[in-house]
Order: structure tokens, then C-alpha cells, then sequence
């Protein structure tokens, strides 16, 4: 199994699973019924599409149960600001969903043992759900810190160690394991994947509002431009006249050399910015609108040139386009925001 869990090879908390057995190669030579052997073999499992054998070693039903509640914080991250009563409401409705949930991730993770791909019907979703709770492109750096409890001999503790991009550094998974009848060594659960997912909804709620904070200061240093553009637009049309030619050329070049230019910049210093998967639709949004200006200005700068009624019309109709384009990126920031 590649050492790099990518989207393609991952489903929600089934990649967990599989993040759980790519940590088996970090162990070559290791005696029989230890817990080291059964990290070994659930890696070597996969490797052969050994479903038995996997199963031996992993309590899949187990682990998948264990990571349900940061399953379901990473399901509700991405929806829109909620109160902490709706939050509850929210996860008591997907209480609802758990068996089913349960039983598609399982034949996820039994699918990519037996073959090397998750041949389920509800790939596509899983595949998303993989991305909303940072499974995606995690990369696995070894097992530590393996051992037997003090306290309970039956039960062994270890860490899978994730690098995770999102968050920047690495994170132990922390892995219970048991003995079962037959004296072998079985994984059974995690213990932190909650707080797992509650880092990397923290880390995309610091992006996100550092995007917030970057992407609002450039706006707000261009519009600053622009109102004394329109300000100087103002004052070449009162000391001129539309009709005279001398006003019209130095509106064209105002248009030029400030509005279109002004607005090319504004463009590349947002298109700049890293940009976090939440905040692609106000992106999209700041990207529109700077290529409607720049288009709308461009019209402006024809007509005073070729004074044509339909060209006016084509810049007056893209001014209106912005300005509406400009209402939907505030009203989608604020709710972001807060």
C-alpha cells in the first residue's frame, strides 16, 4: 500500500482504517502475538487483498464506530453558522443515518482490502466525505510508541503517526488494540479522532479567516482608488463636455490607465491569495467581478471613441452586473465571517 492515502484511495473514517494498516510496513521482523505483528500484518493484508486476514486484525466495526462523533463534526463544519441548540438538533438527526453510514463505510473499506478500489455505489459521496474530514492526502510516518497497559494486559496502545497538510505537522492517531480468544492482537479503536477533526475544522477556520482578513483589505485599498477615480472622473466632466473631444480623451485615458488598470491589479493580488476550499465560491465571486469591471471599463473607454449607443449600453449593463455581484460577495463574506 502506498505510504499516501489520496482521495481516490480513501472513504470518511475507512481511510482511517487503511491509515491504520499503511503503518504495518514500519515493522519488518517482530515476534508473533505482540501488537507490533498485528500492525504488521493488517499492512501485509491489505498488500495480498487478504480480506480474512485483515479482518483478524481489524475490528472494523469497531474502529468506524469509534470515529463516529468526528465523523459527524466533520459532516457538520462545512454548513452554514449554526446556534450550538441547532448544532445539537443537527447531530441528533444524523444519529439517524449512523447504521446505514456504518454499513457503507464498511463495504468501503472491504472493497479496497479485497480488490485495491472502493467498488460501492456511493463512491463519489464517500470520496467527499473523505475531503470534509482531512483524510485526504495525509501522509504516514510511522507507529510509535507501542505498548502494553499497565493496568490491562489485554489492551496495547500506539500511535500512528499522520502528517497532515492542512494543519502543517504531524498528528499521532492513537490506537487501542486488544487480545482476543485465540491469544492474537487485534486493532479495536481510536481513541482521538474527534479531536483530530476538531484540529483540522480549527486550522480551515484560521485560513479561511485569514483569506477573509487579506482578500477584505485588498478590496477595501482599491475601492479607495477608485473613489478618486470617480472623483477625478467627476471633475474632467465639469470643467469639459461629453461633446468636446479633448474631455472625451482624457475620460478614455482615465478609464485606462486608472479603472481598467486598477482593477487588473486588484485581480492578480486576490487571484494571489492561497485560497481555502470554503472559500472558493466568494472567490469565484471577487474573480467575476474584477473581469466585469475590467470588461465594463473597456466598453466605456470604446465609447468615447466610437460613441455608439449599444456600447454604452454593453458598459452600463456590466456596471449593473458588478454592482450586484458586489451585494452577493458582501452578504457571502459577512456570513463567513461570522
Amino acid at each position: 500500500m502506498d505510504k499516501r492515502i489520496k482521495m481516490a484511495a480513501g472513504a470518511g473514517i475507512a481511510a482511517l482504517a487503511l491509515a491504520v494498516a499503511g503503518g504495518g510496513y514500519y515493522y519488518f521482523h517482530v515476534q508473533a502475538d505482540t501488537p507490533e505483528y498485528a500492525i504488521k500484518t493488517v499492512g501485509e493484508s491489505i498488500a495480498e487483498h487478504n480480506l480474512n486476514e485483515f479482518h483478524r486484525v481489524v475490528n472494523v466495526d469497531s474502529v468506524l464506530d469509534s470515529g463516529y462523533e468526528g465523523l459527524v463534526d466533520g459532516m457538520i463544519a462545512p454548513t452554514a453558522v449554526i446556534s450550538p441548540e441547532s448544532e445539537d438538533i443537527l447531530k441528533n438527526f444524523t444519529q439517524m443515518f449512523r447504521t446505514p453510514l456504518m454499513l457503507s463505510l464498511k463495504a468501503a473499506v472491504d472493497s479496497y482490502v479485497a480488490t485495491g478500489d472502493f467498488n460501492v455505489g456511493e463512491k463519489a459521496e464517500i470520496m467527499k466525505l473523505i475531503e470534509q474530514i482531512g483524510l485526504n492526502n495525509i501522509e504516514i510516518r510511522g507507529v510509535k510508541n507501542i505498548e502494553i497497559s499497565d493496568a490491562d494486559k489485554n489492551e496495547a496502545f500506539a500511535d500512528l503517526i499522520l502528517y497532515q497538510p492542512e494543519l502543517g505537522r504531524e498528528f499521532p492517531i492513537q490506537i487501542v488494540l486488544t487480545r482476543t480468544k485465540d491469544d492474537r492482537w487485534q486493532v479495536n479503536r481510536v481513541e482521538n479522532f474527534k479531536n483530530y477533526v476538531a484540529q483540522i475544522i480549527q486550522a480551515r477556520r484560521e485560513q479561511l479567516d485569514d483569506y477573509l482578513t487579506k482578500a477584505g483589505e485588498i478590496n477595501a485599498r482599491h475601492e479607495a482608488t477608485m473613489r478618486d477615480a470617480e472623483q477625478k472622473y467627476g471633475a474632467i466632466l465639469a470643467l469639459g463636455s461629453l461633446a468636446q473631444d479633448k474631455t472625451r480623451s482624457e475620460l478614455k485615458t482615465l478609464l485606462n490607465d486608472v479603472f481598467k488598470a486598477d482593477w487588473e491589479v486588484r485581480k492578480q493580488e486576490l487571484f494571489s491569495l492561497p485560497v481555502p476550499t470554503e472559500a472558493v465560491p466568494l472567490h469565484n465571486l471577487y474573480m467575476k467581478i474584477c473581469d466585469m469591471s475590467i470588461s465594463a471599463a473597456q466598453d466605456y473607454a470604446k465609447w468615447m471613441d466610437d460613441k455608439n449607443v449599444a456600447t454604452i449600453k454593453s458598459a452600463e449593463n456590466k456596471i449593473h452586473q458588478v454592482q450586484t455581484l458586489i451585494t452577493e460577495a458582501a452578504d457571502l463574506a459577512k456570513r463567513m465571517t461570522s
